[in-house]
């Protein structure tokens, strides 16, 4: 299959990934995705996308953040919520329905956040709103105490019922053709693979089968295990069975992913080794023989693991309505003209590096595209001419930097920054406020190489009217690429009444440290002191002054006096995004043994402020600071487990006492898979668990929801 055959392909965009790095298709305008819908339907005849920004729409209105985590929460609650509130989805389906291409919602069918003192460690700090309301509708393990990070338990029928009404009402609001899931959930909180599945309506599916066998005791055959995961999957099923119906009487498509490698169980997110859910049966079968699928998907993995994966897939929906797609890298390679010709759909990801469809136009790298009547072929040729596969015609460029359409304009700046001088720095200033942000942020990004005395002012100046997360991610980063000379600007600006300037400034100061440490440290702790700074910018420049600390980038006394002005502020800070990034801070900083720097009642600190998360505890962060407070103590080795465990112990205060026994026995300090032994998790809990005090709600009115039914458990 060659190029130049005019096959039908489709496209998967993942909206949030592209608004994360300048370097990827623009998404954050309705022209930008006017232009990304017309040159794949005019050039490759895309005739479907999967649009995960309406996965991304729709959790914006349904989760909570927390600022507890400023690059997720500014990215997530700020950024992408400005760039969907400018009308980016109507654009999107406006378009694809005149260029006759479908588009399909793409989201979890697990994967509803994380509780907050699993998100405060990683990947991210949101959650779904039907979560933290109804923690009784998640998954739990067997003592109906932890909730797994991600998913409602389709085993509840409200729990499917509420997920359901949601899903049609936002299809069908937003016009699009149908919905696509993947299985994985975006977290690392399970700490080992039976940890949960045992919801009232599991357990009984099992007992019919096993009826002398106790689930939740862990002691299971092989073939025992395998049915439990059966279980399991017959819920998710039942969601399927449900939502197809409901999504067939608006006439819109179910579309779910299956893993490639292992079909038959939900996926593990990208890298992981398990999935995040433990095992879950994805009874791929029964889809196809009921038709409560439209299409089934294959992942991306090895081909020979997709194309036998492919084979009993075709083979399954043979005589059916099912149809079938493949995520490949190459949807032009030649393995796959049997399985197009065979009615499988080749989808390609254009947010990865290598997708085939790279180029957006099909003709060769020529300087006559800059010259075309076609803004598809001008764009290209831009690219080409920025990345060295022609010959540089500034002339085209500066030209090109006044096009009508937003791409050409950004790729101009791009050209523009490759072969560019100081002579086309006013074309490069005009950039800097261009109507479109990827325009913007282009021009920022060239005068980080082409840049001479007025440049840093120039680019505080841009920052005033746009502080937005990419515009300031390039400014910053263009400050520091220009160095010394920017030293001045940057220093005066910490001191302008514009937000996203000092938060820029501070930011590009840290990077500019070696140049003059001297003078710089004094300023940027300075800004830690200032009780009257945004916290956010407080929170990034002790995120810097750490990293130049672990980085060995400071003298002794600098040093020294950081430490201590972390370990003065533990028990003085206001803020509490800034208190508990100061305690993460001296939890790495006693990681790397720099303990000896240390105050000496610094544990002494650690421990009264986790004391204030017992019982009582009104703290906003009542419902995950207690992590952050506990892993720090962690850090100090003996002595910090000494003081957790006393609070183990110890049986007035029951908040404390539970919060004390996570930190120690349910560990969680990165975000990552450290997964235990089951049978060492059910022993642990037997000896050391206390009284379980039931689950705080994520919310500034902090309350105390009451212990679950259907939580007691013999560990005998």
């Amino acid at each position: 299959m060659t190029r130049g055959e005019c096959m039908k392909m489709y496209v998967y965009c993942s909206y949030g990934d592209e608004l994360v790095s300048s370097k990827k298709q623009p998404v954050d305008s309705p022209a930008a995705v006017e232009a990304m819908i017309e040159w794949m339907s005019r050039t490759y005849n895309v005739k479907r996308m999967y649009w995960r920004g309406a996965g991304e729409e729709l959790w914006d209105r349904t989760m909570q953040f927390g600022k507890e985590t400023p690059f997720g929460y500014e990215y997530a609650a700020v950024w992408k919520r400005h760039t969907l509130q400018s009308g980016t989805t109507r654009a999107l389906v406006s378009a694809g329905k005149r260029y006759g291409m479908e588009i399909i919602m793409y989201t979890g069918l697990f994967d509803y956040g994380v509780q907050p003192d699993i998100g405060i460690i990683g990947p991210y700090m949101f959650e779904d709103r039907g979560r933290i309301e109804h923690p009784e509708w998640c998954m739990r393990d067997r003592w109906g105490e932890r909730r797994c990070p991600g998913p409602f338990e389709f085993a509840f029928p409200e729990a499917r019922q509420y997920v359901i009404r949601r899903y049609v009402e936002e299809i069908v609001r937003n016009d699009y053709d149908g919905i696509n899931f993947y299985t994985y959930v975006e977290n690392c909180g399970l700490r080992y693979l039976e940890e949960f599945g045992f919801a009232e309506p599991i357990v009984s599916l099992f007992q019919e089968k096993y009826p002398d066998i106790d689930l939740r005791k862990g002691r299971l055959s092989d073939e025992q295990t395998e049915h439990w995961y059966a279980c399991r999957g017959k819920f998710v099923t039942d969601f399927v069975r449900e939502l197809h119906a409901e999504l067939k009487l608006h006439g819109k498509k179910l579309s779910i992913i299956l893993d490639a490698e292992n079909p038959d169980y939900v996926q593990p997110w990208w890298g992981k080794s398990v999935p995040g859910t433990g095992y879950i049966r994805t009874d791929w079968q029964t889809w196809i023989a009921e038709g409560i699928v439209d299409e089934l998907w294959v992942q991306l993995a090895e081909i020979g693991k997709q194309t036998s994966t492919l084979d009993n897939l075709l083979r399954s929906c043979a005589g059916t309505s099912v149809k079938l797609v493949v995520r490949t890298p190459k949807p032009f390679d030649p393995v796959w003209e049997p399985y197009v010709s065979a009615g499988v759909t080749p989808v390609a990801v254009i947010t990865s590096p290598v997708n085939g469809i790279e180029r957006m136009v099909k003709a060769p790298p020529s300087t006559a595209l800059l010259h075309s009547e076609d803004w598809i072929h001008r764009s290209q040729g831009l690219t080409d001419m920025a990345e060295g596969r022609i010959e540089g015609d500034v002339q085209a460029a500066i030209v090109l930097a006044q096009d009508r359409n937003l791409v050409v304009r950004q790729r101009a700046m791009r050209a523009l920054k490759k072969f560019g001088t100081s002579a086309h720095l006013p074309i490069i200033y005009a950039g800097l406020h261009d109507e479109e942000n990827c325009v913007r942020v282009a021009a920022a990004e060239a005068a980080g190489v082409i840049h001479d005395g007025d440049t840093p002012g120039r680019l505080l100046a841009a920052i005033e009217s746009d502080d937005t997360f990419l515009m300031k991610s390039a400014c910053a980063g263009s400050l520091l690429a220009i160095g010394e000379n920017s030293l001045s600007d940057a220093t005066a600006g910490l001191s302008s009444k514009y937000r996203g300037v000092r938060e820029v400034c501070a930011k590009a100061l840290i990077g500019l440290y070696e140049i003059d440490g001297t003078a710089l440290y004094p300023l940027l702790t300075g800004i830690v002191r200032n009780a009257d700074e945004d916290e956010i910018i407080r929170y990034w420049t002790i995120d810097g002054l750490l990293g130049l600390c672990l980085g060995g980038r400071l003298d002794a006394e600098e040093e020294k006096a950081f430490i201590a002005e972390l370990a003065a502020r533990i028990d003085k800070e206001c803020s509490t995004v800034v208190q508990l990034h100061i305690v993460r801070a001296i939890g790495k900083l006693a990681e790397e043994g720099k303990t000896a720097c240390m105050p000496t009642n610094i544990v002494g600190k650690l421990e009264q402020l986790f004391r204030e998360y017992g019982d009582g505890c009104l703290r906003t962060d009542a419902a995950f600071g207690w992590r952050l407070a506990g892993n720090a103590l962690l850090s100090f080795g003996a002595a910090g487990i000494e003081i957790l465990e006393k609070f183990r112990e110890q049986t007035q205060n029951r908040w404390l006492a539970w919060l004390a026994y996570e930190v120690v026995y349910l560990s969680h300090q990165k975000a990552e898979f450290l997964l235990i032994d089951q049978r060492q998790m059910i022993a642990d809990h037997e000896h050391y668990a206390p009284q379980f005090p039931g689950y705080r709600a994520w919310r500034e009115d902090i309350r105390s929801i009451s212990r679950l039914p259907d939580s007691s458990f013999d560990a005998s």
